[in-house]
Protein backbone atom coordinates (compact mmCIF):
# COMPACT_ATOMS: atom_id res chain seq x y z
CA UNK A 1 0.00 0.00 0.00
CA UNK A 2 1.11 3.19 -0.88
CA UNK A 3 1.01 6.26 2.03
CA UNK A 4 1.54 9.87 1.24
CA UNK A 5 2.98 11.88 4.24
CA UNK A 6 3.22 15.12 4.92
CA UNK A 7 6.33 16.73 6.33
CA UNK A 8 6.96 19.53 8.22
CA UNK A 9 9.79 21.62 9.66
CA UNK A 10 13.52 20.21 9.16
CA UNK A 11 12.06 17.42 7.86
CA UNK A 12 10.18 19.23 4.82
CA UNK A 13 13.58 21.44 5.08
CA UNK A 14 15.17 18.11 4.04
CA UNK A 15 12.59 15.96 2.06
CA UNK A 16 9.80 18.41 0.93
CA UNK A 17 6.39 18.92 1.66
CA UNK A 18 5.66 15.01 0.98
CA UNK A 19 6.79 11.99 0.34
CA UNK A 20 5.31 8.78 -0.55
CA UNK A 21 6.32 5.50 1.13
CA UNK A 22 5.07 1.84 0.60
CA UNK A 23 4.26 -0.16 3.35
CA UNK A 24 2.77 -4.27 3.69
CA UNK A 25 -0.96 -4.12 4.12
CA UNK A 26 -2.69 -4.06 6.49
CA UNK A 27 -0.66 -0.71 6.95
CA UNK A 28 0.12 0.70 10.84
CA UNK A 29 1.12 3.88 11.87
CA UNK A 30 4.10 1.90 13.45
CA UNK A 31 4.91 1.43 9.78
CA UNK A 32 5.75 4.91 8.81
CA UNK A 33 8.92 5.88 10.81
CA UNK A 34 10.90 3.07 9.03
CA UNK A 35 9.53 3.51 5.77
CA UNK A 36 10.78 6.89 5.58
CA UNK A 37 13.65 6.36 7.52
CA UNK A 38 15.20 3.83 4.80
CA UNK A 39 14.48 6.20 2.50
CA UNK A 40 16.65 9.40 4.08
CA UNK A 41 18.81 7.06 6.49
CA UNK A 42 20.87 10.59 7.80
CA UNK A 43 17.19 11.76 9.07
CA UNK A 44 16.72 8.62 11.36
CA UNK A 45 17.12 10.33 14.58
CA UNK A 46 14.67 13.12 13.74
CA UNK A 47 12.35 10.68 12.09
CA UNK A 48 12.06 8.77 15.18
CA UNK A 49 11.48 11.70 17.23
CA UNK A 50 8.71 13.00 15.42
CA UNK A 51 4.79 12.57 16.27
CA UNK A 52 2.62 10.74 14.42
CA UNK A 53 -0.72 12.62 13.45
CA UNK A 54 -3.58 10.74 11.27
CA UNK A 55 -6.58 12.88 9.80
CA UNK A 56 -5.01 15.62 11.84
CA UNK A 57 -5.23 14.00 15.24
CA UNK A 58 -2.01 12.66 17.34
CA UNK A 59 -2.49 9.15 17.63
CA UNK A 60 -1.06 7.45 20.93
CA UNK A 61 -1.38 3.79 19.49
CA UNK A 62 1.51 2.87 16.85
CA UNK A 63 -0.65 -0.42 16.16
CA UNK A 64 -3.67 2.27 14.71
CA UNK A 65 -4.58 0.70 11.33
CA UNK A 66 -4.07 3.11 8.36
CA UNK A 67 -6.16 3.58 4.89
CA UNK A 68 -4.54 4.73 1.81
CA UNK A 69 -7.08 7.95 1.93
CA UNK A 70 -5.74 8.96 5.65
CA UNK A 71 -3.79 12.18 5.92
CA UNK A 72 -0.56 11.31 7.10
CA UNK A 73 1.52 14.00 8.73
CA UNK A 74 5.16 13.73 10.26
CA UNK A 75 5.51 16.57 13.02
CA UNK A 76 8.86 16.50 14.81
CA UNK A 77 9.78 18.39 17.57
CA UNK A 78 10.17 22.57 17.42
CA UNK A 79 11.53 24.51 19.75
CA UNK A 80 11.24 28.22 20.13
CA UNK A 81 11.35 31.28 21.98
Amino acid sequence: MELTIKLFAMLAEQIGPTVTVTVSTPATAAMVKPALSQRTPALKAVINNARIAVNQEFIADDRQVLQSTDEIALIPPVSGG
